[in-house]
């Protein structure tokens, strides 16, 4: 072996059944040229050619930020990490672990040429249970830099009757905190954003009653998103958990009395609905049949 352009010196030997030799301790940025000699029987000697190479190891990434784990469709977790720009390593490891008992196992090798970032969609476990995800950076087929671990969120919700309870797992673990969770709610019509919950609280409480004339059918549904600050990388991560719904029943009630005396209290008769109809009528008569009121608006009185 010849260091930088100097003289060649043995560096080690093998038997004559074996073709190949492990260097395992050099120096990095530095030129190598190797050649073979066999001895030979009778004292001669034969050398092989001259192979030369420079050593060089690739940048490892001084850190991995997991962004988010977000679910974007059903039984589908969206991820999302960003690289250290200086990093040059082009293989790296995602793996993932269900529950907080769980061992992380590889899911997927992720390679390419100068990459910063990486996204996956894993659509091979389901939403509605907790994942710990972390991306590896793989040098020479070991796992030597590794992100923080980031998780998904699962929502859980349950009616008591008169309430829909909200229960859901914190988000972990950003490089930054929570910094609000909010409350998205589809009444029917869509999801619009209805409350914003500070971090450590993870239970919200909806109000049957407050929900039931704005529902389009005898269904609302939920999802909590989460959105991150005080990344030391300046990243903002958000994510969503799954939905979960709640089927509430419909029903009409028809007051048989009403007390029109002027005092405030049950001066008008309407049906109390608690959903609001896509279409209505309302037809009081009297015996003979003769129209006295009628309306279509299910809020007139």
């Amino acid at each position: 072996m010849a260091l930088n352009g100097a003289s060649f010196s043995e560096t080690g030997s093998v038997s004559p059944d074996t073709d190949s030799f492990v260097l395992n301790e050099f120096t990095l940025n530095a030129d190598y040229c190797f050649k073979v000699i066999a001895n030979l029987n009778g004292g001669s000697v034969s050398s092989s050619y001259k192979a030369c190479l420079k050593t060089k190891m690739q940048n490892p990434p001084d850190w991995i930020n997991a962004d988010y784990a977000t679910v974007k469709e059903q039984d589908a977790i969206s991820l999302s990490f960003t690289i250290d720009p200086y990093s040059e390593i082009d293989t790296f490891a995602l793996e993932r672990k269900t529950g907080y008992s769980g061992s992380f196992q590889q899911i997927a090798q992720i390679s390419g040429t100068n990459l910063k970032s990486v996204t996956y969609t894993d659509n091979a476990t389901k939403t509605d249970v907790l994942n710990f995800y972390r991306l590896s950076a793989v040098i020479c087929k070991n796992h030597k830099v590794t992100s923080n671990n980031t998780s998904n969120i699962v929502l859980d919700s349950h009616d008591t009757g008169n309430e829909i309870i909200l229960h859901w797992n914190k988000y972990q673990d950003w490089i930054g905190s929570v910094s609000s969770y909010r409350l998205f709610t589809d009444l029917g019509k869509g999801f619009i954003e209805t409350a914003t919950i500070i971090p450590p609280d993870t239970t919200f409480i909806v109000n049957i009653p407050d929900i039931m004339f704005s529902l389009v059918k005898g269904q609302v549904c939920f999802y909590i998103s989460a959105t991150e600050t005080g990344n030391i990388h300046g990243i903002t991560g958000e994510s969503d958990s799954d939905t979960s719904c709640i089927s509430i029943e419909e029903t009409i009630t028809v007051p048989n009395i009403f007390s029109p005396d002027g005092d405030g209290l049950n001066d008008l008769f309407r049906p109390v609905i608690t959903f609001a109809p896509s279409s209505y009528q309302l037809l009081i008569t009297d015996r003979q049949r003769k129209p006295l009121f009628e309306t279509r608006d299910y809020n007139e009185s």
